[in-house]
């Protein structure tokens, strides 16, 4: 490759990666814990706030009871059965306040004489917090749907595929020499080049994945709405079936059993976990089934899907279905479950665990090689002035990494605690990860970027420490003893990982030259 040519492509990688990464950074961390978010939310709850579990025979009876004494429930009602997590009731529904748009939590059962047991509760849903800190990075502004962090980080992970290519690209000329090559001995630069290689040779069909699927799922209204202009014109990109005519009163509603005998005729491996029921007593009343295809292409990271009427039981929309999805199906599930780890079971969701912390590593190393390519040596004869760009970044990098897991572990504990208390949960764990992450980044502008790192990583091994006591007392009241211990094992990691960092730096720092850059 000519030179000329070769320094063009490691610009565009360089500048698409420092104007991606930290965004990248925030998302990949906070993918990573998504992929347990079924467990985190399990975590969270208290026994005192569950109502309890009752037998699958008597979920019609159920549900018909709370639409008769919950009207509203009628617009949108969930049902976990047996097998579902979390399993903090056997029926919920959600009711929103349409002036200020909160949420009220409501939950279902039947006592032990079949009475209906219902009330109000708070519900923290900590992972699914993370999972909207994971596709909007935190950036404030719009509503679920149609969140301003959702676009933002569409056009991010197109810097981020133009990084990955160009990347490639300066790569392949040397990749013989370099390929898994971490040279120790020679300059501080190049040890952090090699590990920037790795992460990312190691892992680039990962990336690739990640790249284009959030593209897709930040801009899938767009390119629907260019389909139809471009291709399909006047004619309907989906066909709707017509409202079948019947009586949908309370009573005609379809049972659980009738329900799980017409998925399995058409998926037999299907196990019926969850139904989701939208608009009940109208003509477009609809049904969402939800249930386990181990090792299948599906739509979800824990569940295939199956679009029903819940009075007819009518064919509805398939394509969530391998078997009947067709090839268009398929490729649409296939963004879906890579992008998810839908596929492979527990096993794939901690390789991507593993992955998304590897991902973080990898935009770390690369603002740390920009920085130390661009400081300027310490001169005996004179003092340094380090350009402003390089000196902002550094105190970027290391507020927004830190500030990231400060963030995240404050909301945790605060989503526990306050599961318990029942405050303002969601009000708190919001209150907690944006606390955290400004204090970080604010910090490692007060003082230097190495104390900055040092003083960060000790307050993360009390936070992971924190998760760890915070299980120990609200032991009793958990909801599954073997999450707890699961929850316990990752922070025990990463308390040492964090340690082991914060120790590694205090030894180096009187090795880092006072340069205005890192220290």
């Amino acid at each position: 490759m000519k030179l000329e040519n070769y320094k063009n492509y490691q610009n565009i990688h360089i500048w698409t990666g420092i104007l991606s990464g930290l965004l990248l950074y925030i998302c990949f961390v906070a993918g990573a814990f998504t992929m347990f978010k079924a467990p985190l939310n399990t975590w969270a709850l208290h026994q005192e706030h569950t109502l309890p579990p009752i037998a699958e025979t008597q979920y019609d009876t159920l549900i018909k009871k709370v639409l008769q004494a919950h009207p509203e429930a009628s617009a949108q009602l969930s049902v976990y059965l047996p097998n579902a997590m979390p399993k903090h009731a056997p029926v919920q529904w959600v009711i929103e306040d349409e002036d200020t748009h909160q949420h009220t939590y409501w939950q279902a059962s039947l006592d032990n004489d079949g009475a209906l047991i219902s009330r109000s509760t708070s519900l923290s849903e900590i992972g699914d917090f993370l999972d909207h800190l994971h596709r909007t990075a935190g950036i404030p502004g719009g509503d679920e749907h149609d969140a301003v962090g959702i676009y933002v980080m569409g056009i991010v992970c197109v810097l981020y595929f133009v990084a990955i290519v160009s990347g490639l690209v300066i790569f392949l000329p040397t990749w013989v020499k370099d390929l898994f090559a971490l040279r120790k001995n020679k300059k501080g630069k190049r040890f952090w080049v090699d590990f920037h290689n790795i992460l990312g040779i190691s892992a680039l069909p990962f990336h690739i994945i990640i790249a284009v699927t959030t593209f897709v799922f930040a801009y899938h209204d767009i390119l629907y709405g260019g389909l139809q202009t471009a291709v399909y014109q006047d004619k309907p990109m989906f066909n709707r079936p017509a409202p079948i005519e019947a009586d949908r009163g309370i009573e005609n509603l379809l049972s659980i059993s009738v329900l799980e005998d017409k998925i399995t005729a058409t998926e037999p491996d299907f196990k019926l976990t969850e139904l989701n029921f939208s608009g009940l007593g109208t003509p477009r009343a609809r049904l969402i089934m939800g249930g386990e295809l181990v090792g299948e292409i599906i739509r979800g990271p824990y569940y295939a899907y199956w679009v029903t009427d819940p009075y007819t039981a009518s064919a509805g929309y398939t394509a969530m279905l391998p078997s009947v999805s067709g090839i268009p199906g398929k490729v649409v599930n296939s963004f879906f479950t890579l992008h998810f780890g839908g596929f492979g079971g527990s096993f794939i969701h901690w390789i991507y665990f593993a992955m998304g912390l590897s991902g973080c590593l990898l935009f770390l190393s690369g603002n740390i090689i920009w920085i130390e390519s661009r400081r300027k040596k310490m001169s005996t004869s004179q003092a340094v002035k380090q350009p402003v760009s390089v000196r902002v970044l550094s105190r970027l990098t290391v507020g927004v990494c830190a500030g990231t897991f400060i963030g995240i572990g404050l909301s945790v504990i605060a989503a526990k605690q306050a599961s318990y208390s029942q405050n303002d949960i969601q009000f708190y764990q919001h209150l907690a990860y944006y606390v955290g992450f400004i204090f970080a980044v604010v910090y490692s502008f007060c003082v230097t970027p190495i104390r900055a790192a040092i003083h960060s990583l000790y307050l993360l091994v009390l936070l992971a420490l924190g998760c760890i006591a915070i299980s120990c007392v609200y032991w009793q009241t958990s909801l599954s003893h073997t999450i707890d211990v699961g929850v316990s094992i990752v922070a025990t990691c990463l308390a040492v990982l964090f340690a082991i960092c914060a120790r590694r730096l205090v030894k180096k720092q009187p090795h880092i030259p006072y340069d205005g850059v890192w220290q």
